[in-house]
């Protein structure tokens, strides 16, 4: 808050000077339930070992300090800014040209390693090297409880397989209309894609139309 006063000089710091009668007083210390205009500063400072505030009048002592140490972590070693500057050049070694040695496995030849080595030990099971699934990982067992419990007494051998009958080709779709192409123009019915105007001639029962029937000579064979 600004004020002027009476010979005109500025006083931006009125409410705030040292004998203001305002709770916003800088050099008074009030209780934690008076909230003052500085209150959170003195918040932000706690918790402390030592409040010269707190202490009655005659026995603040001013030699102790108000924290005890700096920091949780008693391992951490306190630096300073330069400290750490001067601390690069043990990094001096990292930018140093290096041998690289190339691994003689990589992603590409992996596959024609030969892993199988005599060492003594199983292969698999309790004691070996590498762990490996045994023989019959993943097998599926598909027997049922009817099978097990009723078998058969004896061995007996099924009956001759018996010869099929022969497949009759299905050519039904040979005698069947197929949407004409030239004369169902304006019809909605659009088969496929992009064949709003299709002048092929090609319908889809071509193939079993040349198979049902065979191309005759239209001529007769006596002329």
């Amino acid at each position: 808050m600004a004020m002027y006063v009476l010979d005109g000089s500025f006083r931006g710091d009125m409410l705030e000077r040292k004998g203001s009668m305002y709770l916003r007083s800088s050099h008074m210390h009030y209780d934690k339930p008076t909230k003052v205009s500085g209150w959170h500063e003195s918040r932000e400072a706690e918790p402390k070992d030592y409040d010269v505030n707190e202490a009655p009048l005659g026995k603040k002592n001013l030699c102790h300090s108000t924290y005890r140490r700096f920091g949780d972590v008693a391992s951490e070693d306190w630096k300073t800014t330069t400290g750490h500057q001067f601390s690069q050049v043990q990094l001096k070694a990292e930018y140093e040209v290096k041998d690289v040695h190339k691994k003689m496995v990589n992603e590409d030849n992996l596959d024609t390693l030969n892993l199988k080595r005599q060492t003594g030990l199983p292969d698999n099971g309790f004691g070996a090297v590498l762990p490996h699934h045994s023989k019959d990982h993943n097998k599926m067992h598909l027997n049922t409880t009817y099978g097990i419990d009723y078998m058969a007494p004896f061995q007996y051998t099924t009956s001759p397989i018996i010869e099929k009958v022969p497949e009759v080709p299905d050519y039904v779709s040979a005698f069947k209309k197929c949407h004409s192409q030239f004369t169902d123009t304006a019809d909605y019915r659009r088969h496929g894609r992009n064949t709003w105007q299709d002048e092929s001639g090609v319908y889809a029962n071509r193939e079993v139309r040349q198979r049902m029937f065979k191309p005759t000579c239209p001529i007769t064979p006596h002329l």
